[in-house]
């Protein structure tokens, strides 16, 4: 019992810098830049938290933005092998009736699933998204489904999704904040940003011997560092919009844009969030590797060791100016003593700024250890006394 109640301060305290430097700025990061949109949002994608929002409950119509969706249900289904980017997607009747920005397909052509993800990723087709949405799930109405389930999955409790493409529709809407959360999935698929990064395409038919010039609407691909996605989209319901992605110091940020009054006004005001986010904010990880013990030991167990996994982020998003410097202590007995629950927690890291505990990280048992009975103990004893 003696040997339970020890615990072992296991890292003694580790003062920012941890994984950039920071420089001495103002206390606190000046107020957000002013946007023009109905609605916007700023978010670390790592972490997920919200650095900035306006607006970003409101119900909005989303236009285009719907085809991130769109992506991202697809990618996961070629990550799951279900199918693959040289299968060949038809085009019907509906796809070749389909209006708006388009690659014109003819009923009963077929294009790679790679062509049609670049004619949405790049050339935002509506006809290419209801093609790719019906060959993934069979039909529209049963891709639709699946978009609104996913959304509900990721915790867009305000989103409702009509069709894959974003053409006007009633009950068709999303928020600012909604998107963000899929923006945070979305840029955790590689395959997916491999598509939304690229700014022209000229891999697609143009039914004339030649190919077609896809020029990606998303601006800030050619204009701003490190951006890498997402999605734009225009209706004159839905006004300019977009959710825009770019990386910098090991940092990643998402910003929202819904109902921009002009394409200018939307490349603004998610140019400036971004811009106002890099400059004031990093996402660190508190609890650098190497500092959590691997296992613990385990008395009177069928197993001398016990892995253990740790429970909760290990990444923060913090003021670059913020000056208080962190200390990441773990609590954690040197000995635990059978049985053990897998899952039962067994220890946890704290991570202090002053005297404030901004996060907990909780260790527990990565398996279950039975008890060794009394001949099996009795035996164990035996060969540690002659060893």
């Amino acid at each position: 019992m003696h040997h339970i109640r020890r615990f072992l301060m296991m890292v003694c305290m580790l003062a920012l810098p941890i994984g950039f430097e920071a420089p001495v700025w103002a206390a606190a990061p000046p107020p957000p830049p002013v946007t023009t949109a109905k609605a916007v949002t700023l978010i670390d994608a790592t972490t997920g938290q919200e650095l900035f929002s306006r607006h970003a409950s409101w119900e909005l119509p989303m236009a285009s933005v719907t085809k991130l969706m769109t992506l991202y249900i697809t990618i996961q289904a070629i990550d799951q092998h279900k199918i693959r980017l040289d299968e060949l997607v038809p085009a019907d009747e509906t796809a070749y009736h389909i209006a708006g920005s388009q690659i014109w397909l003819r009923p009963g052509e077929r294009l790679t699933v790679d062509q049609m993800l670049r004619a949405i990723a790049v050339g935002s087709a509506n006809d290419a998204a209801y093609a790719l949405g019906t060959f993934v799930s069979g039909s529209e109405g049963q891709f639709v489904s699946v978009m609104n389930h996913t959304a509900q999955e990721l915790g867009m409790t305000h989103t409702h999704f009509v069709n894959p493409h974003g053409l006007p529709a009633k009950d068709h809407y999303t928020t600012a904040h909604d998107l963000a959360l899929l923006g945070k999935a979305a840029v955790h698929l590689p395959l997916l940003l491999h598509y939304t990064r690229e700014w022209q395409d000229r891999t697609i038919r143009n039914g004339k011997g030649g190919k077609l010039w896809l020029i990606n609407q998303n601006r800030l691909l050619r204009t701003y560092a490190g951006a890498d996605g997402l999605k734009t989209g225009y209706t004159q319901q839905a006004g300019y919009c977009m959710v825009a992605t770019a990386q910098r110091f090991g940092t990643r940020l998402i910003a929202v844009v819904l109902g921009a009054p002009t394409s200018q006004a939307r490349f603004q005001d998610a140019a400036a969030l971004l811009t106002w986010g890099f400059q004031h904010y990093r996402t660190v990880q508190v609890v650098p590797p190497g500092t959590i013990p691997h296992a613990v030991l385990v008395s009177q167990g069928n197993m001398a060791q016990l892995p253990l996994l740790v429970h909760g982020s290990q990444y923060l998003t913090l003021p670059i100016a913020e000056q208080q410097s962190l200390r990441v202590t773990v609590h954690l007995p040197q000995r635990i003593k059978a049985p053990v629950r897998r899952g039962q927690i067994l220890g946890y890291v704290s991570v202090m700024q002053g005297t404030v505990e901004i996060s907990r990280l909780n260790l527990v048992a990565s398996r279950a250890v039975q008890k060794l009975g009394i001949g099996e103990l009795a035996w164990d004893y035996f060969w540690k006394v002659i060893g």
